[in-house]
């Protein structure tokens, strides 16, 4: 399958590559990391990466600008995205031949080739296997850049390799791009710095967040108390894992309200969440999911599903 994808890469003068909505390090340096490789080893092709350019990650590259034409008879790759809702800019359908790749839990196969694996940390992972399968018949070239970014996303994903999904191929990923000159002090300088508003807004979950009966901690951040502190949809995604290592706690939730849903992320320290995110328009990793409700009563629908899933963890882990 390795091959067949870097096939089509290498048949195809425009390629246009895609991303999930509210981004992540993962979604970027997939995205932008490939779309690098790519360049360096075509640098006559049309590659471009469409996308809303998110502020917080601008360290790690910008959006391209791509008109309706660009995609007119062009290989489209969509990164790290699992189902097509999720997909920035619907003109994925506008091209002659659609690329999912992707590590999530299959949901949807929206790509006329989809390509999943869901043993890797993250979608950057992908990006490096995909280089070394292909790098001889190709002549490809990991450049300090695309490396970095690829760094980036894995380092991001799997935690700093804290979570459950690095393995031992993730290391030797990783392994094989710092042979590059990755820049690591930049990217967790980067990735890791925080402003004195998210501070802030860490203390204003940390004073108002609840537990439940079973063990499930959750906050709910209306849109008047996001914008006090000055987040964005990606920069309240760091608010995700501050209730995370608290004795007694099993699951944490955040709530944040958008102008047309609410927006829910769930992390698990040991109970799978993601058929439970399912029930709710979402989905994910069995212990980092996402979900979407329309009112606030439904926190409560869904705090009830996840203290379901918690007394399940407790009873198998007692048996």
């Amino acid at each position: 399958m390795l091959e067949t994808v870097w096939k089509e890469i290498d048949q195809y003068e425009k390629i246009i590559l895609h991303r999930h909505v509210s981004p992540d390090p993962d979604a970027y340096g997939s995205q932008l990391g490939l779309a690098t490789l790519i360049k360096h080893r075509y640098p006559n092709k049309l590659v471009k990466c469409v996308g809303y350019s998110e502020t917080s990650l601008s360290w790690m590259g910008v959006m391209d600008e791509a008109s309706d034409a660009d995609f007119a008879g062009a290989l489209v790759l969509v990164m790290d995205t699992g189902n097509a809702k999720r997909i920035d800019d619907e003109r994925y359908k506008s091209g002659a031949y659609c690329i999912k790749i992707d590590h999530h839990p299959p949901v949807e196969d929206y790509g006329d080739l989809n390509v999943v694996d869901t043993s890797l940390s993250s979608t950057s992972e992908f990006v490096v296997n995909l280089y070394e399968k292909n790098k001889a018949a190709y002549d490809l070239e990991m450049t300090k850049e695309a490396a970095t970014l690829l760094y980036a996303g894995i380092i991001a994903d799997s935690g700093r390799f804290l979570y459950d999904n690095s393995s031992q191929s993730t290391y030797v990923c990783v392994a094989n791009l710092l042979d590059y000159e990755v820049d690591r002090a930049y990217v967790h300088e980067n990735m890791y710095k925080r402003t004195l508003n998210m501070i802030q807004a860490q203390g204003y979950v940390l004073s108002n967040f609840s537990v439940s009966d079973h063990g499930v901690a959750y906050f709910k951040m209306t849109k008047e108390v996001q914008a006090m502190y000055g987040l964005t949809t990606a920069t309240r995604s760091a608010l995700v894992n501050v209730l995370s290592n608290i004795e007694g706690i099993h699951v944490w939730v955040c709530f944040f309200e958008n102008e047309e849903n609410i927006r829910v992320n769930i992390r698990s320290g040991g109970p799978i969440i993601n058929t439970v995110a399912e029930t709710f328009e979402g989905g994910g990793h069995p212990k980092a999911s996402g979900a979407i409700i329309y009112d606030w009563d439904s926190c409560e629908h869904v705090v009830a599903a996840l203290d379901v899933a918690c007394i399940q963890y407790l009873e198998a882990k007692k048996s």
